[in-house]
């Protein structure tokens, strides 16, 4: 689980690293790598290719554990609170106790609350990318919309929290070398060797724009069922079956201890819609051979 870019934000107005460069990932340079999809589209067609945000796959984590950790400070809480009442009523010393107490979980109050905020907002942030018009639409997790062109960009691999690396990318300033904004690709790979295994998700996207839909709609397996509606949980069960190479204790695991907090974060959360002017620029042509979405999902 990897939060930059929620929890702490991207570092922006600031030249490109020597990382970004080291790692940039050229857009016109082909990898004879295996692609892979990742379960991580939403819509493909003729015109432009939908995937998931980075976030989209442990939704519900963060509100699980920031509940149990509030819940855990109210309890604690209460028991001061008990203590005060029933056994020192008129003990000065034990109602300033209490009041430091509260006052030294004030911020993490805070801090536990705001991050539940933060997740229970949009229950995806889409990124399109419009292959006929050169241009990337990605939804912020503040709910606001970025627009770029393709070809100006910056990609690149970079280390994030952890040993995670991740795909990003930098909307630069005319000067070429000042970071605007970032955004981050949905498929994460943790440790080294990961790192170069995943490259083949970035040639997905890649050969998507580069070379249109033929190289890559074979490559994929189904597509996420949230566009117009909430996710459900058999297909969330699947997600994280294919995510983990089939079913599996980690699985029991997962929705006994995660599960509630993603329904809870996903009943709150509302579905994305995309502006009519960006509708506009992305048509969808009448039997396009290269349409699929989750209607095309096999029974």
């Amino acid at each position: 689980m990897e939060y930059t870019g929620l929890l702490k934000n991207y570092q922006i107005n600031r030249p490109l690293s020597s990382e970004d460069r080291k790692n940039q990932l050229q857009k016109d340079k082909r990898l004879n790598i295996k692609i892979g999809h990742e379960l991580t589209v939403i819509e493909i067609n003729s015109s432009y290719l939908e995937v998931v945000d980075k976030f989209f796959f442990w939704k519900g984590w963060l509100t699980t554990a920031c509940t149990i950790l509030l819940t855990l400070i109210a309890v604690l809480l209460l028991a001061f609170l008990k203590v005060a009442i029933t056994e020192r009523l008129n003990d000065f010393e034990s109602w300033l106790a209490l009041l430091f107490v509260f006052a030294v979980f004030s911020p993490l109050i805070f801090l536990l609350s705001n991050s539940i905020h933060k997740e229970i907002n949009l229950t995806h942030y889409p990124i399109r990318f419009n292959r006929k018009s050169r241009k990337i639409f990605a939804f912020r997790p503040d709910s606001k919309i970025l627009t770029a062109d393709w070809d100006q960009v910056f990609f690149t691999q970079v280390s994030v929290s952890g040993k995670y690396w991740e795909f990003q990318c930098h909307i630069l300033d005319k000067d070429g070398e000042t970071i605007l904004e970032t955004f981050a690709l949905p498929a994460l790979a943790y440790g080294v060797e990961e790192k170069e295994d995943f490259k083949g998700y970035w040639e997905f996207i890649r050969r998507y724009m580069e070379e249109g839909p033929a190289s890559v709609i074979d490559n994929i397996t189904a597509c996420l069922p949230i566009k117009k509606k909430k996710e459900t949980l058999k297909f969330s069960y699947q997600r994280l079956a294919y995510s983990l190479g089939g079913p599996s204790l980690f699985m029991l695991l997962y929705y006994t201890i995660c599960y509630p907090g993603r329904i809870l974060t996903m009943h709150y959360s509302k579905i994305p819609q995309w502006p009519r002017e960006i509708e506009e620029q992305c048509p969808v042509e009448p039997n396009d051979p290269y349409f699929k979405d989750a209607t095309s999902n096999p029974n």
